[in-house]
Parts: C-alpha cells; sequence; structure tokens
C-alpha cells in the first residue's frame, strides 16, 4: 500500500500567499497598494508588505511612485521562457500537420487581452500565402485564434455568442476576420491548467474541405501540444 499517496499534499502557506498577490496584481490594470492587496487576500497588511517587499527584490513585482504595485518585469523572462518551450514542443507538430493537411497552421498566445501569433507554418509547396506574422497580436474575441483560447476558460457573464459556441463544440470559427477569404478553425492549449493558447488551421473560402474533419484535426493537435507540455 503507498501510504504517501494516502497523505494530503501539504502547501508552502508563503509561498501559495506570495503567488496569490501576483494573481491579484495581474487582475489590476492600475497597480494597488498594499492596503487594497491585504483586503484582497484578507490577511493582514504586515504579511502582504513583506510579501510585496520579497517579490520587488526579485523583480517579480515593481512600486510606481504612487506607492501602488504592479507586475515587474522578472515575470516577462519566465512569459518568454514558457513561450520557447511551447515552440519547442510545438514546432514538429505543425510543421507535419502543415505538410499533411497542405494548410498553413498557426500558435497563438495569449497576451493579456491579445492573442499573439508566435508561429505561422506554410507547407514547403504552399499555393497561397497567409498574411500572419509571428509578433502580430489581435484582441482575444476577433477571431477564431483568440475565440479558442477564451472558449477554453470559464464562461463569464455577457460574453460573445461566438466564444459560448466555441466552448460548446470544442473548436472556434471565422471568416475574413483576420485575412480576407479565409477561414481560421482554431482549438485551446491549456497550460498548467488554463487556456493560454491555441493551435489553427487557416483555409481558403474557396478551398474544398470537410469543415468537421478539419475540426477533429485542431482539437487532436491542441490536446497532443498540450499533452506533451507536461
Amino acid at each position: 500500500m503507498d501510504t504517501q499517496a494516502s497523505k494530503p499534499v501539504e502547501i508552502a502557506q508563503t509561498l501559495d500567499r506570495g503567488l496569490q498577490v501576483l494573481e491579484v496584481l495581474a487582475g489590476a490594470q492600475d497597480g494597488l497598494s498594499p492596503t487594497d492587496v491585504a483586503a484582497e487576500l484578507g490577511v493582514h497588511r504586515s504579511i502582504v508588505a513583506r510579501l510585496l517587499a520579497t517579490l520587488l527584490n526579485r523583480g517579480y513585482v515593481g512600486r510606481r511612485r504612487d506607492g501602488r504595485y504592479v507586475l515587474g518585469t522578472a515575470l516577462l523572462s519566465l512569459a518568454r521562457q514558457v513561450s520557447n518551450n511551447l515552440l519547442v514542443v510545438a514546432g514538429p507538430v505543425l510543421a507535419d500537420a502543415s505538410e499533411r493537411l497542405g494548410l498553413t497552421v498557426v500558435l497563438h498566445v495569449a497576451d493579456a487581452d491579445d492573442a499573439v501569433a508566435l508561429a505561422s507554418v506554410e507547407p514547403r509547396n504552399a499555393a497561397f500565402h497567409v498574411g500572419i506574422r509571428p509578433g502580430s497580436r489581435h484582441p482575444l474575441p476577433q477571431a477564431a485564434s483568440g475565440q479558442a483560447i477564451l472558449a477554453g476558460r470559464p464562461a463569464v457573464a455577457g460574453e460573445d455568442p461566438e466564444i459560448t459556441a466555441a466552448r460548446e463544440h470544442g473548436f472556434a470559427r471565422t471568416t475574413s476576420k483576420l485575412v480576407p477569404n479565409f477561414t481560421g478553425i482554431a482549438a485551446p492549449i491549456t497550460i498548467a491548467g488554463t487556456a493560454e493558447a491555441s493551435v489553427g488551421l487557416i483555409v481558403p473560402v474557396q478551398h474544398t474541405h470537410d469543415e468537421d474533419a478539419l475540426a477533429r484535426e485542431v482539437v487532436t493537435l491542441a490536446d497532443r501540444i498540450g499533452r506533451a507540455l507536461y
């Protein structure tokens, strides 16, 4: 009998609170004071002050002139590393799918309220070229790539019906939202328990295709990439 498996997992409370501080700051565009953070977490201000001082020293938070705290630049390095890992894992999968399907395959990641193109892979003998450059961005709700990410997250009040439908179907589909006369079909990629990326196919509207089959392809690709990240 594995007695270790039956024991409750111990949580490092200080670390957990530090991570909660970062999560609270991530949701505050104008920053928060130590008192605000303490109120959000329901802990004493002195505890928050120590956590903020530690995070500030490590560069994970920054302090503005008005004394309010915001997320720090050290998080950018971590985010870049996550993106690099995602590219390493997804690259061969994207290339294989592009050649096999004869279509452009794109990888997007969420950056606040935007979807940012991380990679765009075209088949070697592409008959058409899609103008989606790595680094280009658009609002998450605008097109399939971002809608898929939102659909991979819990529903929110007042969300676009297209996102609700995408959540029900497991994939998002839009036409001419980013590139005229092209349809995007995308599915969410789950990273560390939340949808932070998507993989999609770009299909010319005049291209004869089985949309259901392509939808199954992107869902399978998203699942394959997500599993490979663990």
